[in-house]
């Protein structure tokens, strides 16, 4: 059977296999390290080039006393065959069933608001999530969960991470306590109770301290975590706080109004999307973190 005959049984007719040898001889400049990084010999490579060659009716390569230089022609081919053949990877990658559940971990209120969406909408690609809601770091290096949502400053440099979103906070009551209005004043506010949570003991003096009250004792709800807090604040039973883009639904649905239009920062604190970086490009991950900055843009 003839080159041409063999090779244009591929798609549309194309030489597939003559232009993968090309491409990969392309990028390293060399037939013999593109023969070995797809599994050919240095002649089948060269044979598969002056194939192509033949069929194309211009040459690809110079031919040197010491390797091969790319052609204008030769590299016009090349830069489109790279991107053709990386966009062909990534749908491959896509494509491909998962190996089990994905574990995720991520705090109660941020995790409801967006990760349990996420599972919804992954199943139906074939990607299963397996959700921890838990207010502990997660233990990635053990393998004990894939990723991580955590809310704080920019994790360890040994682990993968990627900004989501900021922790821009907003004051929160009961539709109750507001009575219709649209902001409770400084000294409302300051009566609470100020539902606190342990882990985050600065917050609410640095936030009276913002809206100019002075110093002094306040009544306060201690919780051991933002979700207990938030219930507390839903039942009318004082002030709350938590990041804006993690109650936007209570606010939607009016289970929780804003107590005041003030958005106070997160002193640098961030939601980061975290995994190993060994793990970073598998393609249920990736998917998973372009979903959870999709959602998130578009919210916003």
């Amino acid at each position: 059977m003839s080159w041409n005959h063999a090779s244009h049984a591929g798609f549309g007719g194309l030489p597939l296999a003559a232009l993968r040898a090309f491409e990969a001889a392309a990028r390293h400049a060399s037939f013999q390290a593109g023969a070995a990084e797809i599994g050919l010999t240095p002649s089948a490579v060269s044979h598969h080039v002056r194939g192509l060659e033949a069929a194309l009716g211009v040459p690809l390569f110079r031919r040197l006393h010491r390797g091969v230089a790319l052609t204008p022609a030769g590299a016009s081919l090349a830069a489109s065959l790279a991107h053709g053949f990386g966009a062909i990877a990534a749908a491959y990658a896509a494509a491909r069933a998962p190996r089990g559940p994905l574990a995720v971990s991520g705090a109660p209120v941020f995790a409801a608001r967006w990760l349990l969406p996420a599972m919804d909408a992954l199943r139906r690609e074939g990607i299963e999530l397996r959700v921890e809601l838990s207010s502990r770091a997660a233990d990635l290096e053990s393998g004990a969960c894939d990723v991580a949502i955590r809310m704080g400053r920019r994790p360890p440099a040994h682990l993968a991470s990627e900004r989501l979103a900021l922790t821009t906070a907003v004051l929160l009551a009961s539709p109750g306590r507001m009575a219709g209005r649209a902001a409770l004043t400084p000294e409302e506010i300051a009566d609470g109770p100020l539902l606190g949570i342990k882990p985050m003991a600065e917050f609410w003096p640095r936030v009276l301290a913002r809206l100019g009250l002075p110093e002094g004792p306040r009544r306060e709800i201690v919780s051991d975590s933002m979700e207990a807090a938030l219930r507390m604040a839903e039942g009318g039973f004082g002030i709350g706080f938590a990041p804006e883009v993690a109650v936007q639904d209570r606010i939607a649905a009016g289970t929780l109004r804003l107590a005041h239009p003030r958005r106070f920062g997160g002193n640098g604190q961030c939601y980061w999307f975290v995994t190993r970086p060994e793990a970073a490009a598998q393609p249920a991950i990736r998917r998973l973190r372009e979903w959870l900055k999709a959602a998130l843009a578009s919210a916003g």
